[in-house]
């Protein structure tokens, strides 16, 4: 569908995440991974196992590339919420990889049977000496990460 200046849907979005300060970098079906102002923000979810998996490793590789000190990860599940592991391992790829001193990771489970998942990962970025917390608000840890 194009919109009355000729543009595609996709076009307006990726133009109103811009004025918002946001810069789209992989928006997939349960993927979307963006650039704001002070932290990466990446929604997971639902999906199946791969497409899941595949989103986390995106996530780490941007990661990664960008040296980003914050990391917003809000999940959904649907199917199964073991699938949101692959966060876990994630998370230990880059930790092995390196990020700054000062990174931290907000986690938001927007599906109840995610926050053990979680909960596991807050757990696992510990024992990597990592800051990470969970979240029950998208707010609540974007005024973490900014401080």
């Amino acid at each position: 569908m194009r919109s009355a200046s000729g543009d595609s849907g996709i076009a307006v979005a990726r133009r109103a995440l811009r004025m918002a300060g946001i810069t789209p970098i992989r928006h997939d079906p349960g993927c979307e991974i963006d650039h704001a102002e002070r932290y990466l923000r990446a929604t997971v979810g639902p999906g199946l196992a791969d497409e899941v998996q595949e989103c986390y490793r995106a996530l780490a590789n941007t990661c990664l590339v960008r040296q980003c000190n914050r990391v917003l990860v809000i999940g959904i599940a649907t199917i199964d919420p073991f699938y949101h592991l692959a966060g876990r391992d994630a998370l230990r790829s880059i930790a092995l990889a390196g990020v700054p001193a000062d990174f931290r990771l907000a986690l938001v489970a927007k599906s109840a049977m995610l926050i053990a998942v979680y909960d596991a990962a807050v757990v696992e970025a510990g024992r990597l000496g990592l800051q990470a917390r969970r979240f029950q608000s998208e707010e609540e840890a974007e005024r973490w990460l900014k401080s």
